[in-house]
Parts: C-alpha cells; sequence; structure tokens
C-alpha cells in the first residue's frame, strides 16, 4: 500500500487500515474536531456548574491523562486530577467547596467509584457534581439518579484517543480555558492531508529502530511530572504493547513541551507506530489482566507485608534486561522523588522507566504485561501515614485498594514471566539503598 492510500483512508475514517477485531469501533476520535469544536463546546460551556473556583477530577488513564495535558496549558490551573487511590494522597484532599468531575469512559473503573463514593461522604454536594462517561453505564445511571450534570463521550473511541472529546475539554473548561482559546489552541487537530503526511513521515521514522517487534520511543518529557509527557506515554505504550513487540517510551531526546495543539499528530502518530507491528491499537489486552483479582484481594484485609528480595538476583536481572521498570506506589507528591531514584536507577542499570500506581496500571501496565519480554521490574510500595478508613458502602479502605492493586499487578506480571520485584518500605529512599544506588 502507497502512503498516498494511507493518508486516502485515514481522511475517510477507514477502519479497515488497521489490524483487529475493535478497529470498526475504535476510530471516532478522527471526527472528533468537527463534531466537538462548533456548537457543542457553547452549549457545554454555559451548562457546567461551577459554583467554586477549585475542581478536582476523579478519574484514571484515558480519562484524566488529557485533563493533565490542558491544565498544564493555564499558568494558574484551578484543576486537580486526583489519579491515585494512594491513602495519603486521597486524605490530603479537600472535597469541600470545589467542583467534582467523575470520569470514566468504561463507568467501572474502580478507582473513579470508590474515590466518588469517598468524596460523597466527605463535602461534596451533588449539585456540584459533573459525570462523564459512556452512554449507558452505571456511571451515567448513578450520576442521573444523583442528580448531577451528566456528559456521555463517543462509545467509537478509546480513552486514549478521547482528548478531544467531552473527556478532555470539560476539564479544560475548568482549567480555565475559555471556549475561544480553545478553538484557537486546537485547530491545528482538524485532520488534513498534510497532517496524515507529517504523521505518517514520522512513524516512518521511528519504526526504522524496530528490532525483533521492539524499539524505544523517545519522550521529551518526564512522564512522571509532566501531564503531556504522561498522556504520550500511554497513548504510545497502551496503543503498541501487545502480542510480544511494542515502543517503549523512555525519557531521552531533546526536550519538548507537549500541548493539545498536537494531540491529532501525536494520535496519528500512535495508530501508525501500531500497524508497522501489525497490532490492534485499540485494545489493551493485558490491563484486564491486573484487575482481574482485585476484587477477589479485597474480599478481606489485605496485609502490607512484602517479600524478603534476593539483591543479588534482583541486580543481575536489572542489569540483564532492555529496560527497567520502577513502579511506585506512593503518593502523589512524591513525584519528584520518584524522577530522582529513576535518573539514579538509569545510570546505574540503562533505560528505566518510571510512574505511580495505580496510575500505570492504566498506562504502561499494557506495555509490562504484552510488549517486548526484556523488561525486569520492581514494585516499591510506601507504607501509608495515615489510619484505615473505610469507603462509603464498601467493605474495603483505600489501603486495602492500594495494596491489593499493587498485589493483583505483581502476579499478573509474574503470570507472564516477567521477572518482578516487590518492596514494601516506608519511603524511596530505602528502596533505593536496597537497589544499591546509594547507602
Amino acid at each position: 500500500m502507497t502512503d498516498e492510500d494511507v493518508v486516502r483512508r485515514l481522511l475517510a475514517s477507514d477502519p479497515t487500515l488497521f489490524t483487529g477485531e475493535s478497529v470498526a469501533h475504535g476510530v471516532g476520535w478522527l471526527r472528533h474536531p468537527e463534531r466537538y469544536l462548533g456548537d457543542w463546546l457553547d452549549h457545554v460551556s454555559r451548562l457546567l456548574p461551577r459554583r467554586h473556583e477549585r475542581t478536582v477530577l476523579l478519574g484514571m488513564g484515558g480519562s484524566s491523562a488529557a485533563a493533565r495535558l490542558f491544565a498544564e496549558g493555564r499558568a494558574n490551573a484551578s484543576l486537580q486530577v486526583l489519579d491515585s487511590s494512594n491513602p495519603d494522597t486521597v486524605a490530603a484532599v479537600d472535597f469541600h467547596g470545589a467542583n467534582i468531575i467523575a470520569s470514566s469512559k468504561s463507568g467501572t473503573t474502580v478507582e473513579t467509584q470508590a474515590l466518588l463514593a469517598h468524596a460523597l461522604a466527605h463535602g461534596l454536594a451533588p449539585e456540584d457534581l459533573v459525570v462523564i462517561t459512556d452512554p449507558g453505564t452505571a456511571l451515567e445511571e448513578l450520576g442521573y439518579s444523583l442528580g448531577a450534570m451528566v456528559f456521555v463521550g463517543d462509545p467509537d473511541s478509546g480513552g486514549r484517543f478521547s482528548g478531544l472529546s467531552p473527556l478532555g475539554l470539560i476539564p479544560a473548561l475548568y482549567a480555565g480555558w475559555t471556549v475561544e482559546e480553545l478553538r484557537d489552541e486546537l485547530a491545528s487537530n482538524w485532520l488534513t492531508s498534510e497532517l496524515a503526511v507529517r504523521a505518517l513521515n514520522h512513524a516512518d521514522g521511528v519504526a526504522q529502530s524496530v528490532l525483533d517487534g521492539a524499539a524505544f520511543f523517545s519522550l521529551g518529557a518526564d512522564p512522571i511530572a509532566s501531564g503531556g509527557a504522561l498522556w504520550l506515554e500511554q497513548l504510545i505504550a497502551e496503543s503498541t504493547g501487545k502480542h510480544a513487540r511494542g515502543f517503549i517510551p523512555v525519557l531521552e531526546g531533546r526536550v519538548q513541551e507537549y500541548r493539545p495543539a498536537d494531540m491529532m499528530y501525536w494520535h496519528l502518530v500512535a495508530v501508525l507506530l501500531a500497524r508497522h507491528l501489525e497490532v490492534d491499537p485499540f485494545t489493551q489486552p493485558d490491563v484486564q489482566s491486573a484487575k482481574s483479582n482485585v476484587f477477589r484481594l479485597l474480599g478481606a484485609p489485605v496485609a502490607w507485608s512484602g517479600e524478603v528480595a534476593d539483591r543479588t538476583a534482583m541486580h543481575e536481572a536489572l542489569h540483564a534486561s532492555t529496560y527497567v521498570a520502577l513502579l511506585a506506589y506512593a503518593p502523589l507528591s512524591s513525584s519528584d522523588e520518584l524522577g530522582h531514584l529513576r535518573a539514579h536507577c538509569a545510570a546505574l542499570f540503562g533505560p528505566t522507566t518510571a510512574n505511580l500506581g495505580p496510575r500505570y496500571l492504566h498506562s504502561t501496565g499494557q506495555l509490562h504485561k504484552g510488549g517486548p519480554s526484556g523488561v525486569a521490574a520492581v514494585q516499591i510500595v510506601q507504607r501509608p501515614l495515615t489510619a484505615p478508613v473505610r469507603v462509603k458502602g464498601r467493605q474495603y479502605t483505600f489501603h486495602d485498594l492500594h495494596m491489593a492493586q499493587a498485589q493483583s499487578d505483581l502476579q499478573a506480571m509474574r503470570e507472564v514471566g516477567r521477572p518482578v520485584w516487590q518492596l514494601v518500605v516506608d519511603d524511596l529512599d530505602e528502596a533505593a539503598t536496597i537497589l544499591g544506588l546509594w547507602t
């Protein structure tokens, strides 16, 4: 197939350009600018409840990453993204006097459900709640039953391809963007032949580095700290990392600022990279494996006890790996410490990725289990300082949920043969000492 054919079929939103059973319902994002940047945006902006200056978004992965990207575009963004089940992080959030967005395309995301139940029990008034989900979900039904403002997304687009739909645009309005500013910023996202050609050339260039179905993808910013890089990391890792193939996003290359103006461009690059690997860009088959045992583990209090790591075996595996993944179940406030840890780990062991759990489960978690097999992982679980508090209406605490998610992913990675160690520590410095990064 010629490049001209690829561009023509992209412009026609032809799903048969891609591999997989999900593609027929995966390309709706190609038309999001024309669907959502016109009258829809004006209408929604007038409807949104804005009784407070501060807004908190409850969401994970594709339902939150684009919001972080938009919030970065405002110098004094009034939007806080709560994409964690960490007990200390949750305890630090004040739900009084805030607009709350509960965002989950599937409507079943356990973190969003638990955070919403907690918020309702700790100061959230239903008239301050906005729900964003796909039509027909349990979250949509709950939103209406509470009297909240409910907006539905596009069921023909996955979460990571939904930044130019309600999942990204509504948080952008709360972050401080005006309708006019959004239209100006996003004008370059309309699908054109020029944009498609540029993305095609970029993907072809990156794909030249593929060896045995694997390659590194250079991120020009740190996904631990940068909302734009976090959004792009998920887009690349989750779209390409399956069937033992994939592009591994690593912090390298020239420094780059990611902006909402480039969302469609990166969407195109991601799906074209998946096309090079002959994988379905719109599925995440190995993400579910980490979720499947969480509710079984939540049937009883979850013990915060770790394993005794064989340091010699761990260090040998880390040195021999294609890349190291640091998976830190720690507060969102530990981002700087984790970035520091990642830099030291990369200097000692080679290419190293790092992010916070359970956030990464909705992103690079797919790559860790379904992508290239050369990964070696260290799961770092930091003991919380706050006391356990039961989630309203549920038989578990955030302590239970957070540790259950860690244990479930540990089990899922081992089931597919990934070398992974779990360190339960009081802080990230303790983990660094165990890893031999400093004494």
